[in-house]
């Protein structure tokens, strides 16, 4: 008898309790380095069209609404405060589980600038704790108040990551992602949001599929050097991410274009839907378990080959690195021996005639061969 095939909401339940019994791997930021950051990952249960009264509204609506509907939901027990008790409401059995993403303004000089985030930001020195940055941030980004506890419950708090620079040389933050559901947002200072559905990261014809986000290295190994930028560009190219494709409205009602989820993003998500399957279980492919590739096959070879053991993504990097290395080690001396091998052309003037006269070198070792 084969086993009964869990909905969205099933495994949005497992990965609650998983957070609620697991605890996260914290990194404690080290000294040379304290900056810390903090995100959140808001998930909302949307209700179907016939199981309860607010289905009546768009999600505009809503969202412009939510501050004088908080009063009618407290006083319809609607509030959360339990999560059990929160699973038992019609509306919530036959919902549809969401996530919430901003995608950032585009901003000169920021490496985030345009993509694809969850809210968020760097932590202040007057907060208390992380859940407390990603609370402030928050609400300074798109207006929700995660600390109003009549709205929303923090859930838990997935596995810290640190921010490395290009390559992973040099720590620059720790992020610490937190949970929260659900409700609907207040307003937006990015420039757009968005609620996708969780259902899309079980569908592998979506998540599966190479569309790549691509980014030139070299303004990031040397912003200041034209000249290295465009020896990095003929050594080592452009870097393509794993991307996925998300079909999307956004919280206003406008479809804009297809947004792009990867990098860091995505590797959150990936965290969160690892987290939805019981430890008895054998989770699927990980979102992010695709590496990065280069527009060269020897370099990409080369990573494939350090790899075969490990993937890691600390090791990716320094995989990456060596890569890097070896392939402009063997090019060039593969130039220097094709170099060797072929014959010279060189212009030299007469001083008796004036005329042009090419001389035609070969190597030394040709030169043996010739006819006298």
């Amino acid at each position: 008898m084969s086993d009964k095939v869990l909905s969205t909401l099933d495994r949005l339940k497992i990965a609650f309790s998983n957070l609620e019994n697991i605890s996260p791997h914290k990194i404690r930021s080290p000294s040379y380095q304290p900056r810390r950051a903090s995100i959140a990952m808001i998930i909302r249960i949307r209700p179907k069209s016939s199981s309860h009264e607010h289905d009546k509204l768009e999600s505009s609506e809503l969202s412009s609404n939510i501050s004088s509907q908080s009063e009618d939901e407290n006083n319809d027990n609607n509030s959360i405060t339990d999560l059990e008790d929160f699973w038992k409401f019609e509306w919530v059995k036959n919902g549809e589980p969401e996530i919430f993403y901003i995608k950032r303004a585009l901003r000169e000089g920021d490496r985030w600038s345009g993509q694809m985030a969850f809210p968020g930001g760097k932590q202040d020195i007057n907060d208390v704790d992380d859940l407390d940055t990603a609370e402030r941030e928050t609400f300074e980004e798109v207006g929700l108040d995660l600390g109003n506890h009549k709205l929303f419950m923090c859930v838990g708090a997935l596995d810290d990551r640190e921010i490395t620079s290009t390559f992973g040389k040099i720590l620059l933050m720790v992020l610490c992602p937190f949970e929260s559901p659900p409700i609907e947002i207040s307003g937006s200072e990015v420039a757009s949001t968005h609620w996708i559905p969780l259902s899309i990261f079980f569908n592998s014809e979506i998540t599966q599929k190479w569309d790549p986000e691509s980014i030139d290295l070299s303004s990031r190994l040397a912003p200041k050097s034209w000249i290295l930028q465009n020896i990095f560009k003929t050594l080592i190219g452009r870097m393509h991410f794993h991307c996925i494709g998300l079909p999307h409205v956004d919280v206003d009602g406008v479809t804009t274009r297809i947004l792009r989820l990867w990098g860091l993003t995505l590797q959150m998500t990936s965290d969160l839907i690892d987290m939805m399957y019981r430890q008895t279980e054998e989770p699927p492919r990980r979102l992010d378990a695709k590496r990065p590739k280069f527009d060269y096959w020897d370099v990409n070879f080369f990573v494939w080959y350090f790899l075969r053991h490990n993937r890691g993504w600390r090791e990716y990097f320094m995989a990456v690195q060596k890569s890097c290395i070896i392939a402009t080690i063997i090019r060039t001396l593969f130039a220097l021996l094709l170099i060797r091998k072929l014959p010279v052309i060189f212009m030299r003037r007469s001083t008796d005639s004036g005329e042009n006269i090419s001389y035609l070198r070969f190597p030394s070792e040709d030169l043996k061969n010739l006819p006298n």
